[in-house]
């Protein structure tokens, strides 16, 4: 599954290694303001708890973590 996680505070792309190879971009959010946006696959909740769990140790400020539906999920939730 694809994550997208945002934060407030500023990473480079350096981190990524750190956190599981997931692409680190800085994006504008809805007030303008500057966030660090984390995205990549997640293959399981205990890894996206540890990606979690390292952005609490360094204390960053976590604004939001959205699963990117894919179609096939879609379908799966549209089915049941």
């Amino acid at each position: 599954m694809i994550y997208r996680i945002i934060v407030r505070e500023p990473l480079v792309e350096i981190w990524s290694d750190w956190f599981n190879g997931m692409t680190i971009t800085r994006e504008k959010d809805a007030n303008g303001a500057t966030v660090t946006v984390l995205t990549g696959a997640v293959v399981d909740q205990p890894a996206l708890h540890g990606i979690l769990n390292k952005i609490r140790d360094l204390n960053l400020t976590l604004l939001a973590v959205n699963r990117d539906l894919s179609e096939s999920d879609t379908q799966h939730i549209t089915n049941t």
